[in-house]
């Protein structure tokens, strides 16, 4: 038997990095987890978060200005250096999500080995998490310049929704530091359902913003572009 059993019965979400401390073992006994039912809604929740996490570290472009203002070169080096961010942000969150899914998967005989993946995956997200902030602060230094009004819209609200995906993956890394922290499984299912539905609302949060952002862009073809168009 192994931790994602246990896991499963977690409600994680649909729809996007800081200290590990390490405490006692939690101990779950063997045929508890056995006996945990409704595992499969977890995983597929969980898929489909993951996806969206990856979704929104994947943007590409943000945007390239068509205006000719002042600053609007300025702004879109600025773009350019937040969407660098993305990209490591996109490995940061990649590599820890394959480390947390390693820790799910390890022998409830092994609790130490599955400790120590455990804090790995929370440096990784902590990364993902500061690529995040590099990236919503560079959008949002952006849409400070003088450049179309339009545009200085487009990219504050990228600012807040990448500051939101920060949060995002902050709540992702609670899972880990569940089963760090936790003394027995029901305190780790407990702590762990508890941190996958606040990011489940994080999430959504975090979509509204970015599809607002899409309708400007959508509304302003001539005044925003993305990458590659």
């Amino acid at each position: 038997m192994n931790f994602q059993s246990a896991s499963r019965i977690i409600h994680l979400f649909t729809s996007q990095h800081k200290r590990a401390l390490l405490v006692r073992v939690p101990v779950f006994p063997l045929h508890s987890i056995h006996q945990i039912k409704g595992t499969s809604h977890l995983m597929n929740t969980n898929r489909q978060t993951y996806r969206s996490v990856m979704a929104a570290l994947l943007f590409l472009g943000v945007v390239l200005a068509c205006g000719k203002t002042d600053e609007t070169e300025k702004a879109n080096k600025l773009v350019t250096e937040g969407n660098a961010a993305i990209t490591e942000g996109k490995k940061h969150a990649s590599d820890a999500d394959d480390k947390k899914n390693k820790m799910l998967q390890t022998n409830v005989s092994q609790l130490g080995e599955a400790r120590t993946l455990a804090n790995e995956a929370i440096r990784e997200y902590d990364q993902a998490v500061a690529k995040a902030k590099e990236a919503a602060g560079k959008f949002d230094e952006a849409s400070k310049l003088q450049i179309n009004e339009k545009l200085k819209d487009y990219l504050s609200l990228k600012a807040k929704e990448y500051n939101k995906r920060a949060e995002l993956i902050e709540a992702l890394k609670a899972v880990p530091q569940a089963l760090i922290d936790s003394q027995n499984r029901q305190s780790f299912i407990s702590r762990a359902n508890e941190a996958t539905q606040k990011a489940e609302r994080i999430s959504k949060e975090a979509d509204d913003l970015e599809s607002q952002a899409d309708k400007v862009q959508n509304d302003n073809p001539t005044i925003i572009k993305k990458s590659g168009t």
